[in-house]
């Protein structure tokens, strides 16, 4: 049995949620606004919150406030009204799950139950046998002191690679919902969600070339292939696009790539890096896209994919760090590098970009409003 807490302002429907959650056999805490959330969190440190999205109560206040208590506590949020924009806005600012309406028995509890499976492994550490010989002694002693070595050794590693990658350029950008970024080989293009377009910006010093609007979809991702330009609709639509001015469309995938948050190309297959399911998927070119292999990801949040000639790295917006990946099995990491730039908490990481030579990353604005921000990495291969 989990304790669960429910915030939500009306009292019928924090009742029926309640009553839903109560059925699936956990003890369920109720709390109409946020003050009473936070003594739930502090009295009865639930496992995980359900918290409703409405005009009395703002969803992201909630987990703004709930995430400085309880960093690592999962938040699912219920929608009145289905939305995808808001939807993605929520996973972005760190939902684990989002329900859409009608807000039916069955995909409550299956939400509730994939959030509460997905928190991760428990730790516990065993207290050694007691020595029985001075060699036995002489022996632990000499294990702690490698560990102590190896461990400064790879602080030390990983230090060196942060300070090669450590930022020496950055741009404030002329908006603030960046989702993805990508290069053709001689500009950069930005993704930014709420403004549904695509901008297109000089490499050498940011200047905006052209913008491109595109009003029949949210765009979250972006690669290119086969001298086209692949984007992916927040409804999981992925859409092949001539690299002309209107970037008019040649071919829809509908549902092919649902809670993608980043795309890259190998030169062979497409990737794609599902948010929710934490999860790679390899496909196919073809009228289908089919799905060859899918891969667990071997970070915390995946945010953006990018290939960079010779392997396919991540940007893992919950570690602010990039992973590199092993092409022939993705789920195992052959590199870690830290991104110093994003240690503040200022900026959330969101898109990863590969100009041939460095890496780019470009942020969103973490606890405030404010324009995005783009850095220019230091050459960086391990």
């Amino acid at each position: 049995m989990a304790i669960i807490g429910v915030v939500c302002a009306d009292e019928d429907e924090r009742a029926r949620l309640s009553l839903i959650a109560g059925e699936s056999g956990h003890l369920v805490h109720g709390a109409p606004r946020l003050e009473q959330a936070l003594e739930i969190l502090r009295e009865n440190r639930p496992r995980l919150m359900l918290v409703v999205d409405s005009s009395e109560q703002d969803a992201q206040s909630v987990m703004r406030e709930m995430s400085r208590v309880s960093p690592l506590l999962p938040v699912v949020v219920a929608l009145k009204n289905r939305d995808a924009n808001r939807a993605v806005a929520l996973m972005r600012q760190g939902a684990a799950e989002v329900i859409a309406p009608p807000w039916t028995r069955e995909n409550i509890r299956a939400c509730l139950a994939k959030t509460m499976r997905l928190q991760g492994t428990a730790f516990s550490v065993e207290t050694p046998p007691r020595p029985r010989s001075v060699l036995l002694y002489f022996f632990f002693v000499l294990a702690f002191f490698a560990v102590c070595f190896s461990a400064l050794a790879l602080k030390r590693q990983a230090w060196l690679k942060a300070q090669a990658l450590a930022a020496r350029d950055f741009w404030d950008l002329p908006y603030k919902h960046p989702a993805a970024m990508g290069f053709d080989g001689k500009e950069l293009w930005i993704v930014d969600w709420f403004t549904q377009s695509l901008y297109l910006h000089d490499a050498n010093g940011l200047a905006l070339r052209r913008l491109v609007h595109l009003t029949a979809e949210t765009p979250v991702a972006l690669t290119f292939a086969t001298d086209a330009v692949w984007t992916v609709a927040a409804s999981g639509m992925i859409i092949r696009r001539m690299k002309n001015a209107a970037l008019t469309p040649l071919e829809k995938y509908k549902d092919a790539a649902p809670n993608t948050l980043g795309m890259a190309f190998d030169g062979l297959y497409l990737w794609t890096c599902d948010s929710r399911l934490n999860q790679l998927h390899k496909h196919l070119i073809d009228f289908q896209l089919s799905l060859v292999a899918s891969y667990p990801y071997p970070g915390f949040r995946p945010a953006a994919l990018v290939f960079d000639g010779k392997t396919l790295w991540s940007l893992d917006a919950a570690n602010r760090e990039l992973i590199q990946h092993n092409l022939e099995r993705p789920d195992e990491a052959v590199g870690r590098v830290p991104l110093p730039e994003y240690r503040d908490g200022r900026f959330k990481p969101v898109g990863l970009g590969w100009d041939g030579e460095r890496f780019w990353t470009v942020g969103e604005k973490e606890r405030e409003s404010g324009p995005a921000r783009v850095f220019r990495h230091a050459v960086v291969r391990f």
